[in-house]
């Protein structure tokens, strides 16, 4: 199965990549184009495919563990998400609260 982060960490890291690189790791993550497809697409081996998705890959999660952007943007999302029930239930000093909290941060 296809892992959507690694997508997203494209979206984020890509311009660390080729446009080639790029272009095969979108067609493989967010097109959900087989390794075949790719390589015919690019005339080049399932293999040599295969081989740059992978590296892809890693150098993608390598670059998200040091600089940590992916794992940022959640936890503002959880805060956001928290401020957004709050103030469903009106409790909009406690919304208000880590709102504050949550801009402190950034």
């Amino acid at each position: 199965m296809k892992d959507l982060k690694t997508g997203i960490l494209c979206d984020l890291y890509g311009v660390l990549l080729t446009d080639k690189q790029r272009d095969m790791v979108r067609d493989y993550f967010d097109y959900d184009l087989s390794l075949s497809e790719i390589a015919a697409q690019h005339g080049i081996s399932r293999q040599a495919v295969a081989d740059t998705v992978k590296k892809c890959e890693k150098t993608l999660i390598d670059t998200e563990k040091s600089l940590g952007f992916y794992a940022k943007i959640a936890e503002i999302k959880t805060e956001l998400e928290k401020v957004l029930e709050l103030n469903r239930s009106k409790k909009y000093d406690e919304a208000t609260a880590v709102a504050e909290k949550l801009l402190g941060r950034l």
